[in-house]
């Protein structure tokens, strides 16, 4: 195997090794950091302006934006157990309506 031939392993590991200290010598330049912050940071407030423009261009042409219908499908959510609590009632109401002895006449 290739993986085996000594001059290859050297030259891997010569390589790795360089690529170790220049990524050490990037990571400790101030300079460097200091700008890959700013691009970063950047790069987050341009996303964030881009959402707020898109949520506002939905809500101008009238389209729901996601975090629109999760409020919804949450209030559907709460509608569904709220059906199912009274459904549960009106059922064990029934039963005991028709196991319950009838009411003397007036």
């Amino acid at each position: 195997m290739l993986r085996d031939n000594p001059v290859l392993k050297k030259m891997i590991e010569t390589g790795e090794e360089r690529v170790g200290k220049i990524a050490t010598h990037l990571l400790s330049n101030e300079k460097l950091m200091g700008a890959l912050q700013k691009t970063v940071s950047a790069a987050l407030e341009a996303k964030g302006l881009v959402e707020r423009n898109v949520q506002s261009v939905l809500s101008t042409m009238n389209i729901p934006s996601a975090a629109d219908v999760q409020r919804l499908q949450g209030k559907i959510d709460e509608l569904e157990r709220v059906f199912e609590a009274l459904s549960s009632k009106i059922t064990e109401l029934q039963k005991r309506e028709a196991t319950a002895p009838p009411a003397p006449p007036n």
